[in-house]
């Protein structure tokens, strides 16, 4: 019973000194003090320093920390049921037209781009000498009417892409906002496709597209998971691979990710290298590439791991 004393009274003593020894770098407390007598060579502020250090490197080994649309700092748990990723970043590189990930014995990722109507008329005999693969949007829903429309140019990049021997997958942007939605809109996609070959899965694009008229603004994150699950095990149940393509904030708090992480995840930061704890098979980087046979910008891909 003595011992048991003891040891309550130097955690209540430890509780007690943290308690007063915070630093203001985390906004409560008294600013970070302790006797470095027995430290030759640490100040109170480079102990502060290393403390606040090792609390940044904990923060990103445990937790998706995401600004979101109302910029509000957000911070959601690291699942240990998703496959984290082990990529060493400083293994990418600026090429002439794409960035790539070199691994140590020179082997590259294969790169790829995405099109749609915005992209307008594409050189595909000179695009094909530039990329590995691409995908085309065969078609959106209205953010607010809510209607199904197949994208202008979808045939012609298609036959395009083909002819030139482009492995292709093909996307459909949605605004689902019920199971039976996305059921229907991967319908669409599946009659849509008629007898074109794909390389490539077919893609669920699910985004906010920060307008007060969307109609997918109140949904929650089960509704936003329902509306994906809707798309994507229709996709799926057609023998057909379903892929997911989204943004960093989407998937972080949009979308339960145990669920979501069942099928292969395109992912979407437009940075010098993504910030993202778990794997994904493509990484699109820039949405202002520029690729010779294509005017004006384009979307930017680099395939990290094979979608399957």
């Amino acid at each position: 019973m003595k011992k048991y004393i003891t040891l309550c009274g130097m955690v209540i003593l430890v509780m007690l000194c943290l308690s007063g020894c915070q630093r203001d770098y985390y906004g409560k407390g008294l600013p970070f003090e302790m006797s470095t007598s027995k430290l030759p060579g640490y100040s109170n502020d480079a102990i502060g320093a290393l403390s606040a250090e090792n609390y940044e490197r904990f923060m990103d080994a445990s937790y998706i920390r995401i600004v979101d649309k109302f910029g509000v700092l957000q911070k959601i748990k690291i699942s240990p049921n998703i496959p984290r990723h082990n990529w060493d970043f400083s293994k990418l590189e600026d090429g002439t037209t794409f960035k790539n990930y070199v691994e140590d014995d020179g082997t590259e990722r294969r790169v790829g781009i995405d099109v749609s109507e915005h992209q307008g008329v594409i050189d595909w005999d000179t695009v094909a000498g530039e990329i590995d693969f691409a995908f085309i949007r065969l078609g959106y829903r209205g953010y607010t009417n809510g209607n199904i429309v197949t994208d202008a140019y979808y045939s012609t990049n298609m036959q395009g892409a083909l002819a030139n021997g482009v492995p292709v997958g093909v996307y459909f942007y949605s605004q689902a906002i019920t199971y039976e939605e996305g059921v229907e809109e991967a319908n669409y996609v599946l009659n849509m496709l008629g007898d074109y070959a794909l390389s490539y899965p077919i893609v669920l694009d699910r985004e906010d597209p920060m307008q007060e008229s969307a109609r997918t603004n109140n949904l929650s994150k089960e509704q936003h998971t329902q509306a994906a699950l809707g798309f994507l095990e229709t996709i799926e149940a057609a023998g057909r691979l379903a892929m997911v393509y989204t943004n960093q904030m989407y998937y972080a708090l949009y979308l339960d990710l145990e669920r979501i992480y069942k099928y292969p995840i395109w992912f979407a930061q437009y940075a010098n290298e993504p910030v993202w704890p778990y794997e994904f098979s493509i990484w699109q980087y820039s949405e202002s590439g520029e690729v010779p046979g294509i005017y004006g910008p384009v979307d930017m891909n680099i395939e990290m791991k094979s979608p399957e």
